[in-house]
């Protein structure tokens, strides 16, 4: 595994100088595919690979996460390859290189979890309240769009935006019960875990530059964002309010995860233990 783990980083490494040098695509998001500038992710491939020399689970989960965070535009590839009449720009190349950005996470999240035991459960109260923030957050940036009007959003009325905005209540809803609700239990892990992590650290990563760049437009007296037609009010509501339902997603997540690796038989993910 760590061969695999060095040999990733020097051939997506090599990609990514290559980009650095004056040779990336033009890409259909904005910025660029990953949301960290080209030399930083060579950097990022270099850390990776000296992390091999000696195993530190931490770190490697630190990485596996700082990875995730930086292809976070990939949660617009799923949404525009989904749901296509919405709108968002389809980038092919853009996704592929955000899939491998995220193909080097994974295989550094495995590395740690075969290094270091499973960690004992959180106490009850903790995912509880990840999953708190979660439908906080969602109920928020609801209540900012009630506000302003639900007829000023970017796509137009069709059958994708239904399907979005059910799939966005669940996200904001159901999801966040069930990690923390005995019922979720019943579920195969991943069924719960894939979306979990993988929606909460996409929106708390995406939402998370946003912010940042909204406080440093702010700072620098421009508007938050002039071309989209809401007033800056808006946007200082929905942002952090997205930025804590990632994060309560991931808490929330987190803690069922650790929960069902006392509870389930690992022989068999659909077998649920009681003692």
């Amino acid at each position: 595994m760590k061969r695999a783990v060095i040999g990733w980083a020097m051939a997506y490494g090599a990609v990514r100088i290559w980009f650095a040098t004056g040779h990336a695509p033009t890409w259909k998001l904005p910025g660029h595919d990953l949301l960290v500038p080209n030399w930083v992710s060579v950097a990022g491939c270099l850390l990776t690979a000296l992390a091999m020399l000696k195993i530190r689970p931490r770190l490697l989960r630190i990485l596996a996460a700082a990875w995730i965070a930086a292809a976070a535009f990939l949660l617009l590839d799923l949404v525009a390859a989904v749901l296509p009449g919405l709108g968002i720009p389809f980038d092919p190349l853009g996704m592929l290189s955000r899939l491998a950005a995220v193909a080097g996470a994974v295989l550094l999240a495995l590395i740690a979890r075969k290094a270091q035991p499973a960690a004992k459960p959180w106490p009850a109260w903790i995912p509880v309240a990840g999953a708190s923030l979660a439908v906080a957050g969602c109920l928020i940036r609801i209540g900012a769009q009630a506000v302003v009007g639900f007829g000023h959003t970017p796509y137009g009325s069709n059958l994708s935006l239904i399907l979005f905005e059910g799939g966005f209540l669940l996200v904001g809803t159901l999801l966040p019960f069930l990690l923390v609700h005995p019922l979720g239990k019943h579920f195969p892990r991943w069924m719960l875990l894939l979306p979990g992590y993988a929606l909460g650290v996409g929106i708390t990563a995406y939402f998370g530059v946003g912010l940042v760049q909204m406080i440093t437009a702010a700072v620098q007296g421009d508007p938050v964002y002039a071309d989209v037609g809401l007033p800056d009010s808006f946007f200082w509501v929905a942002v952090p309010a997205y930025v804590a339902w990632g994060a309560g997603l991931v808490i929330a997540t987190r803690g069922y995860q650790l929960d069902r690796q006392k509870t389930i038989d690992p022989e068999c993910d659909l077998h649920i233990t009681h003692s």
